[in-house]
């Protein structure tokens, strides 16, 4: 079975920017975080807005909207690619707090290439700007793809399970567990 990540655009443009970017799967628990544990939690509280167990597609959205209008610095409508940088602080802020610091090196050149990729896969008319508008259309494809029972909500027992390292992968694939040694 194929593996999607929802990524947190929305949490990250939403299901963790959300449904379209920030990189990280959207409401997934942590490997072994259980229901209701580990960041994927917290990122279903936040788009949960009425705390109901369900996310409709407009608490998705206002989520969006309103993390667009905090990093639109310059309130022009648009982001630049500096501004959509800065669109999820939050989660640089947790990070600190958990004493993981900024990422570094080649992790924090990866993730400034995927930011960058995004922000060009979400610039529609290639003006070097993103708009909400731009961003509705991936938001609602994302969106629908997590609603997996087609009723117009997501629920914990619809989004995606991460796999554990190395899990599903072939020999010789990266992440791939070795074989024990034999003698």
């Amino acid at each position: 079975m194929a593996q999607f990540r929802i990524p947190s655009l929305f949490g990250a443009a939403i299901l963790g920017a959300g449904l379209l970017a920030g990189g990280v799967a959207f409401a997934q628990p942590a490997p072994g975080a259980g229901p209701g544990g580990g960041p994927g939690a917290r990122m279903f509280q936040q788009l949960d807005t009425n705390n109901d167990g369900r996310i409709t597609w407009d608490e998705a959205w206002g989520v969006v909207t309103q993390r667009f209008q905090a990093a639109d610095a310059d309130r022009s409508g648009g982001l630049t690619p500096e501004e959509f940088a800065n669109m999820y602080p939050q989660r640089q802020g947790r990070q600190q707090q958990e004493g993981r610091g900024q990422a570094t090196g080649p992790r924090a050149e990866r993730m400034q290439q995927h930011r960058a990729a995004m922000f060009r896969g979400l610039d529609a008319n290639r003006d070097g700007v993103v708009t909400l508008e731009e961003m509705r259309a991936p938001a609602e494809m994302r969106f629908r793809m997590a609603d997996a029972n087609g009723d117009g909500a997501i629920t914990r027992d619809e989004l995606p399970q991460r796999r554990a390292r190395g899990e599903g992968r072939g020999p010789g694939q990266p992440g791939a567990p070795t074989a024990p040694a034999t003698r």
